[in-house]
């Protein structure tokens, strides 16, 4: 309980402007589906949140569907609300409302998120950026 309560305070900290990142996230925290050439720890978390998916999108909600844990690893199935603000894979922004599900899995180690992976249906988004 007390991996997946680390999880939610991580979603709800990046929605809310990232303060206290340090206490959340390792200094070498590596997201593996963030953007080649992003730092490490709660910089490249903060650039994610805070520079990159605010350029493509706005109105942003992440609700959690349901978190898994077992030993060190945490499966996080959310979804993100927004709105397609700006351009993304050559797709003109349309500021449609999507909803786009996922699944991160978070390695975590002395209380704090040390990686993470991420799994969704790129052509499900992709298909409702379109419309």
């Amino acid at each position: 309980e007390q991996n997946k309560e680390l999880v939610r305070r991580y979603y709800a900290t990046v929605m809310s402007g990232g303060a206290d990142l340090e206490r959340l996230v390792a200094m070498d925290f590596v997201d593996h589906h963030f953007p080649a050439g992003l730092p490490a720890g709660p910089a490249g978390v903060r650039e994610f949140f805070q520079q990159i998916l605010p350029s493509i999108f706005s109105d942003m909600r992440i609700d959690i569907d349901f978190l898994l844990a077992e030993a060190d690893r945490v499966d996080c199935h959310f979804s993100l609300h927004a709105r397609p603000t700006g351009e993304f894979a050559g797709i003109p922004p349309k500021n449609n409302a999507i909803r786009w599900p996922a699944i991160s899995t978070f390695r975590i180690a002395e209380g704090q998120l040390a990686e993470a992976w991420e799994i969704f249906d790129s052509g499900d988004l992709l298909s409702q950026m379109r419309k």
